[in-house]
């Protein structure tokens, strides 16, 4: 190509352009194959400029529209709703934030606000979008440390998850072909956030042993990688390699496609009913000012058709000994989930087992302890902690992968194993000690 010195006019050229470029009249395939475009991208100014003279030009040529889509965007104001210019000195370089946070940060905030009319740039967003990207990598990072020993069998939240990761599959894709980045944003961190990490991976923790589990997440997390890249193209390179066995690229690989035979759009409300049953609970707690940790022994649910297949996920997140349902034709919303809150001296020492097993893990990990390696428990406490703890032997040996296990009196105890830590929970203090 070389440069045509006579402009007849700058609109004209830019009207012209799409054509032109493929050069229509010598390679008649090539303007076939690339013309009209697939989609034009640019600020809201060019509905009157470029898009205008294209429009005309093409009508007037071909007629017909240069484009398929269009995708606007508006300009980018300061937090006073003012354009961002250098003679203001309100103006922002994208160098400064793509220095401080890196590419995909820039690029995921834009698919997430830009959405065709002005927005004030507000860097606080930057937070929440680092605890996505967080949250991204842990998911991925988990699934990657789980190492299954036996092979379980499919549950309900299985089922839920599957049918929530397809039908998400779906709406983002459908949204990325309407190029309707914000929504595909919305769905992705509608899956990722609140269904992947805050419920899932969550009821499934006492299971992660189980092969099934395993699977799930992996298909899960190669299909979630994919459907994030091209907003993320960076991270999620980076994280596919780490998790990808092959080593190839993501942009390699198939996109992910929807499994319709999973969706089940009926489990998908079914378990939102039972997580608006959840909530509700924990809400029941805290106002109580019972941690989760410490076993309640029932919950009423009233005026509310919950499956009894989903009564012991019920029970493992709010953790309840005993579920009872009370059907009532009407009945006010902020009734119907109501918890016994009395602590029995049975239920206050399983809490106290379940918060001292949460802290002999958490040692476990300090010390580099995998989770199937066996250990030789040692705890120091008190009489009244002594006596509470006795009957929870059978517990804490489980929830710690413990083969041998003993308690002894604080005040009596000289005897000290290499590894050990002070605990401390309510008013009892004492001391943990590991050997493996």
């Amino acid at each position: 190509m070389k440069r045509v010195q006579e402009v007849l006019d700058v609109w004209f050229d830019s009207g012209v352009s799409s054509w032109a470029a493929l050069n229509y009249v010598k390679d008649k395939k090539l303007f076939e194959e690339f013309w009209p475009a697939d989609l034009n991208l640019e600020g809201k100014d060019q509905v009157r400029g470029w898009w205008n003279s294209q429009i005309i030009l093409s009508e007037i040529k071909f007629g017909k529209k240069p484009f398929k889509n269009i995708l606007v965007h508006g300009m980018v104001l300061d937090l006073g709703k003012k354009k961002m210019s250098k003679s203001l000195g309100n103006a922002i370089s994208p160098h400064e934030i793509i220095e401080k946070y890196g590419r995909d940060f820039l690029r995921y905030y834009f698919a997430k606000y830009s959405k065709g009319e002005d927005f004030f740039f507000n860097e606080e967003e930057f937070k929440k979008i680092r605890q996505f990207f967080v949250v991204l990598e842990n998911v991925v990072n988990y699934a990657n440390g789980i190492k299954s020993s036996i092979k379980g069998k499919i549950k309900e939240e299985d089922k839920w998850i599957l049918s929530r990761l397809n039908s998400t599959i779906s709406e983002v894709t459908g949204e990325y072909n309407k190029f309707n980045f914000p929504r595909v944003i919305e769905c992705y961190e509608k899956f990722l956030l609140a269904d992947l990490s805050r419920t899932y991976i969550k009821i499934v923790r006492e299971r992660e042993n189980e092969e099934i589990v395993k699977n799930i997440l992996e298909e899960i997390n190669l299909g979630m990688l994919k459907l994030i890249s091209p907003v993320c193209p960076f991270m999620t390179e980076y994280l596919y390699a780490k998790y990808n066995k092959k080593k190839e690229s993501i942009y390699l690989s198939e996109w992910p496609k929807t499994e319709k035979k999973k969706i089940n759009k009926t489990l998908e409300e079914e378990f939102e009913k039972v997580l608006g049953v959840i909530e509700k609970g924990l809400a029941e707690r805290d106002k109580a000012g019972i941690g989760l940790r410490w076993p309640l022994s029932s919950i009423t649910i009233s005026g509310l058709n919950i499956n009894k297949k989903f009564d012991e996920i019920i029970k493992s997140q709010l953790n309840v000994k005993e579920i009872k349902k009370i059907y009532l034709e009407k009945i006010p919303e902020e009734n119907i989930i109501k918890l016994d809150v009395k602590l029995t001296a049975e239920l206050e020492s399983e809490g106290y087992a379940r918060e001292i097993s949460r802290q002999i893990q958490a040692f476990r990990k300090n010390l580099g302890l995998e989770k199937i390696r066996k250990i030789t428990l040692k705890i120091s406490a008190s009489e009244n902690l002594m006596r509470m703890l006795s009957g929870q032997k059978k517990l804490i040996m489980e929830r710690t992968n413990s083969e041998k296990f003993e308690i002894k009196n604080v005040t009596t105890d000289k005897e000290r194993f290499k590894n050990n830590i002070e605990f401390k929970i309510k008013e009892e203090r004492g001391v943990i000690g590991i050997s493996f």
